[in-house]
């Protein structure tokens, strides 16, 4: 193993402070041409997400959203099994329609969606986290 000084670690940090860290991996248009922001779980899975980093710029879904089944990227059939935590904080959305594909809610994920009306949730969904629905109406 090898170890690094105190010296190149302080040198090094400049560098990897400037590194931005985003909160997504892809970004994809559904059937409707609205972009939904992934991660990646396993290397044929993926999670819905919030978009960028995490501030006050990232609520980025608004109005109704059907979460797809699959997605495509470069060639390959993802299956999106997840919605992450926090991945809808603060949106502004109306209604959302998650697929059977989906077997996980994530903690917060739709927290403050105050103008949520319907949202349909597949038997397939298995685990919904802490305040997951926190705060909508």
């Amino acid at each position: 193993m090898k170890k690094l000084s105190f010296f190149s670690v302080m040198m090094l940090l400049p560098l990897l402070a400037s590194i931005k860290v985003s909160a997504h991996d892809i970004e994809i248009p559904n059937a409707e041409g609205i972009t939904i922001y992934y991660n990646w779980i396993k290397s044929n899975e993926l999670e819905v997400t919030y978009r960028g980093e995490k501030s006050y710029t990232w609520r980025a879904y608004l109005g109704d959203i059907i979460i797809p089944e699959t997605v495509e990227f470069k060639d390959n059939t993802y299956k999106v099994t997840a919605i992450g935590g926090a991945a809808f904080d603060e949106c502004r959305l109306t209604s959302v329609i998650i697929p059977n594909s989906v077997t996980t809610i994530g903690g917060g994920a739709f927290k403050n969606c105050y103008y949520l009306s319907s949202i349909t949730i597949p038997n397939s969904v298995t685990s919904i986290g802490v305040g997951a629905f926190c705060y909508c109406i």
